[in-house]
This record gives structure tokens, C-alpha cells and sequence, in this order.
């Protein structure tokens, strides 16, 4: 089982939570393509927020804390399934139940209701606590500045 690893920074602590930021650098930073590629955006902090992740602060973090997150690649690969290819597949089996049944344009309309339906499944499904912290980076490990001494 392979980890992907990011690294990021603790940008605040709130009760049991520390919130991250991270530097998107390992992946979607240094790839030729990243000002085309809308996967970048995912990682970017909402308006008016300075994280872009909560994880549970099981390590004592404290604000400036340079850390190192995991998420396994079978979960990385299960969440792109999860929120891309499912809501997509459901677009197309409901568009083509609509052909069959109805004709063209019915086959638009059962198309984008099974598109709705898959994306709200997928929101509930999703936002059930045991779901989503499958789907959560892990913090490993603070990383520590040494100092350099001559």
C-alpha cells in the first residue's frame, strides 16, 4: 500500500482540531499543465480562509508547526471514483435508460436527473463522519527546525 505525502503548515488550533495549509508543491505545483488542471483548486483555501484542511491534532501542533500528511493511494483512488466517475457514469446510464425508453429528449432529462441524484448521493454519503475521515489526510509527523550551528 503506497501513501501519497504532502506537506503543510499549521495555520490554527481550535479545540481538538489544528487546520493546515498546504504548499501543493510534491504534485500539482511543479506539473507543466498546472494552470489548466481545476484538481489544483481543490487544494486552495475558500475565500476569506487561511486553511485548507482540518485534521484532528493528535500530535500536540501549535500555530507555525511544519508537518507531513498521508493518505493512502487506495483511498486517494476510491475518492476520485467516489466523486468524479460515479456522479459521470450516472449521467450517462440514466441518459441512455431515457433514449430507450422515450427518445432524445427524455434521454436530456432522465440524463442531468440521474446526475442529480448521484451528486446527492454523494453528498450524503460523504458527509457522514466515518465516510469522510477515510477520505482525511493523516498527520505523521511534525517536522522539526534544526538549527544550523558552525
Amino acid at each position: 500500500m503506497s501513501l501519497e505525502q504532502e506537506f503543510a503548515e499549521v495555520v490554527s488550533i481550535d479545540g481538538g482540531y489544528a487546520f493546515l495549509k498546504t504548499n501543493n508543491k510534491n504534485a500539482c505545483g511543479e506539473c507543466s499543465s498546472k494552470g489548466a488542471c481545476g484538481s489544483m483548486k481543490l487544494f486552495e483555501p475558500r475565500k476569506n480562509e487561511k486553511y485548507n484542511i482540518r485534521v484532528k491534532n493528535t500530535l500536540n501542533l501549535k500555530i507555525g508547526d511544519s508537518v507531513v500528511l498521508e493518505l493512502s493511494a487506495s483511498k486517494l483512488i476510491q475518492g476520485t471514483f467516489l466523486i468524479y466517475l460515479l456522479p459521470l457514469f450516472s449521467l450517462f446510464l440514466f441518459a441512455g435508460m431515457g433514449k430507450l425508453l422515450a427518445g432524445e429528449i427524455a434521454s436530456i432529462f432522465t440524463g442531468i436527473g440521474g446526475l442529480i441524484i448521484a451528486l446527492f448521493f454523494v453528498k450524503k454519503f460523504v458527509s457522514h463522519n466515518t465516510v469522510s475521515d477515510q477520505f482525511i489526510p493523516k498527520v505523521t509527523r511534525k517536522i522539526l527546525a534544526v538549527d544550523h550551528i558552525n
